[in-house]
């Protein structure tokens, strides 16, 4: 696998990474046991990046790969994780979007706590408020 280094941080990741949003039953149902053998092939192949955000299958995502992380403990030091915050819980229709940094700061602390993690590597605005 082909990684990709970033000379400010010195973080090196692979090229290529998982789209986690298909950990969220998304594109179908999908088991715990899948989603744990698609980041055990990862692994293998070098795959280090993973992708994904608060709102994949409500927080479905995320705690599919803490739970992961909690029986692979090695693997969080190979895994780079990004996540994503500020797609509301869509209670008000209006309002799909919230970039405040109250709001966001409680997405990312609900996300660390399903991870399971300490800090995530990227966290970022999954879509842009108009307001």
């Amino acid at each position: 696998m082909k990684n990709r280094s970033f000379p400010h941080s010195g973080a090196t990741t692979s090229r290529l990474g998982i789209g986690a949003m298909s950990f969220s039953n998304f594109y179908g149902e999908v088991s715990r046991e899948e989603v744990f053998a698609i980041l055990d092939a990862a692994r293998d192949l070098g795959v280090s990046h993973i992708d994904t955000a608060s709102v994949y299958g409500m927080g479905g995502s995320e705690r599919h790969i803490g739970a992961y992380l909690a029986e692979n403990p090695q693997a969080r030091s190979f895994f780079h994780i990004a996540s994503k915050g500020g797609i509301t819980d869509r209670k008000d229709p209006n309002r799909l979007f919230n970039n405040e940094a109250a709001y966001l700061t409680e997405q990312l602390h609900n996300s660390l706590e399903r991870l399971g993690v300490e800090c995530i590597d990227l966290y970022y605005i999954h879509r842009r408020d108009p307001f």
